[in-house]
């Protein structure tokens, strides 16, 4: 066959693999979920060695599924959740779980460091917050001081499983931007930085260009996957970056949004016209494509509140959901199997509004753009009129009123996209999409053959091994021609006026319950000491 790349993406649900060939089309394609460990209310832990044999797994399924030859793969790209952080060892085994970007627990490192917010900001153009991975070290560091005497070096989710593939230990720009550790203009980690945080310098393996080569494949590896030694691995992206290459982000004010377990708005931003000190509630990282950085707003749970639903109120054995308010259970697997089809085409059942219910997605706190920990999901508006499928749709309109109020923080920037393109497992959601472009008021253009970050990994291994050229050029080149093919959710006048009442009430929520959502964090936190 010739000239195929593999693009791995290690989620926060779990792995998906493409194999693509040098037009960037999808060949094979494999998936395979593990667990999260939800711990001490606000942490979350996953085993690094789930993702890497995820992803072997995934690798060799697609190689074994296109009947592609080990010989022909010129390359291999990785993109990840982020920032989730592993400590490894000397010899490189990890000295505990993984810490996810889901993990909470250094929010207090950062209420400790309150004095130094405004010089984090003019390094790294990102806000103190838990959600980077500094503060999630130097928590680690502080109550675990066994990491500090035997940790070696710190890696992301991607560069792990870079790392399992070739034995490097590796950092791509995207992941630094993430860490609060380093200086966005130069690409180099902050000494004051380190220091402000404890974080040991040696630590930290240099950062380098997504599309850089950083090592190949190696026996061990080989043997796991499939692929031949000695093929190429680069250093890879964050997740949403790769999502965005693959949506087609290739100029400044290119937009696209990204849902999976979460949602993330990303804007392509040119460097040189970003003010940092008008970001706002937005997060920023370095782009792939030369000259722009990523400006992006990041919601915590999204599809993963789909995936609570599934868990918690249905039978995944035998495919039926379990009874909510009083309904019988009911067939919640589609025709193919795929529980959340079928949970989308129950959505489409209910009203606009869903009955009058209204859900902030604040399931694990929240992100942009309220950056509130101690937030919790509610969901107001409930009767004894209230169906299953109008909680359903409720969970799909939450998080499409989130969305919607990222966007408007994006328009504090300047940036008012005409349509908005779609990425990620939840573009699969017809009800969902079309809710989205309701509440937002925009298009939402979806392509049938959307992958999301994987496919955008791929694109970043074909660049780094020269079988694509221009990375921008290839990205709109790629764009263009997956055109003609692309769904269009049109947004209906009146839905969208009705849905901005509904919207008004979402806004008015959270400031209502902002003191409720800090009383019930002390009681947690009093029986927990208590236990």
């Amino acid at each position: 066959m010739g000239g195929v790349v593999v693009g791995v993406d290690v989620g926060t649900t779990g792995v998906k693999a493409v194999l693509t060939d040098r037009d960037g089309r999808v060949v094979a394609e494999a998936g395979e979920e593990y667990p999260t460990r939800y711990v001490e209310g606000n942490g979350a832990e996953q085993d690094p060695e789930d993702w890497w044999q995820a992803s072997a797994r995934c690798v060799a399924a697609c190689l074994g599924s296109a009947g592609v030859a080990p010989v022909d793969v010129e390359g291999v790209g990785v993109s990840s959740q982020a920032p989730s952080i592993v400590v490894l060892d000397g010899a490189g085994t990890p000295v505990g779980p993984a810490l996810l970007w889901l993990d909470r627990r250094g929010h207090g490192e950062c209420a400790a460091r309150l004095d130094a917010a405004a010089d984090v900001v003019a390094a790294t153009g990102n806000r103190l917050d838990a959600y980077f991975a500094a503060p999630k070290l130097s928590w680690l560091l502080a109550t675990h001081p066994e990491v500090r005497r035997s940790g070696a070096t710190v890696l992301m989710a991607n560069g792990y499983v870079v790392h399992r593939l070739t034995g490097v230990p590796t950092c791509d720009t995207g992941h630094q931007g993430l860490t609060l550790l380093g200086d966005l203009d130069t690409g180099r980690w902050s000494q004051p930085l380190l220091d402000l945080w404890g974080v040991p310098r040696g630590w930290l393996p240099e950062a380098v260009h997504p599309c850089t080569v950083v090592g190949r494949v190696d026996a061990e590896a080989a043997r796991a996957t499939g692929l031949l030694p000695g093929t190429p691995v680069v250093a890879g992206a964050v997740d949403g970056a790769a999502a965005g290459l693959e949506a087609g982000l290739a100029r400044h004010g290119d937009l696209c949004e990204m849902t999976g377990q979460s949602t993330v708005v990303n804007a392509a931003f040119q460097a040189d016209r970003l003010r940092r000190d008008a970001l706002g509630a937005m997060s920023v990282l370095p782009y792939p494509v030369p000259g722009h950085h990523l400006v992006y707003g990041s919601m915590v749970s999204t599809g993963g509140i789909l995936r609570w639903f599934r868990d918690e109120f249905g039978d995944r054995e035998r495919g039926l959901a379990g009874p909510l308010l009083g309904s019988p259970a009911e067939p919640l697997a589609g025709p193919d199997g795929d529980a959340f089809a079928a949970l989308d085409t129950l959505a489409g059942t209910a009203p606009v509004g869903s009955g009058g219910l209204v859900l902030l997605p604040y399931f694990l706190g929240e992100r942009s753009p309220i950056w509130d920990a101690d937030a919790r999901g509610a969901l107001v508006g409930l009767s004894m009129a209230s169906r299953r499928a109008d909680v359903v749709r409720a969970i799909l309109e939450g998080t499409a009123y989130g969305l919607a109020h990222n966007l408007d923080e994006l328009g504090r920037l300047g940036l008012r996209p005409a349509t908005l393109r779609s990425v990620g497992g939840g573009a699969k959601g017809q009800t969902w999409n079309q809710i989205k472009a309701d509440v937002t008021g925009l298009p939402v253009e979806v392509s049938p053959h959307t992958r999301g970050a994987p496919v955008g990994a791929a694109m970043v291994a074909a660049a780094g091994v020269g079988l694509a050229g221009d990375l921008a050029a290839t990205v709109s080149e790629r764009a263009r021609a997956s055109a003609a093919s692309v769904r269009r959710f049109e947004p209906d006048a009146g839905r969208h006026a009705a849905y901005q009442r509904y919207y008004a009430v979402y806004r008015e929520l959270y400031p209502a319950l902002r003191r409720s959502y800090e009383l019930l964090t002390a009681a947690r936190d009093n029986l927990c000491s208590r236990a």
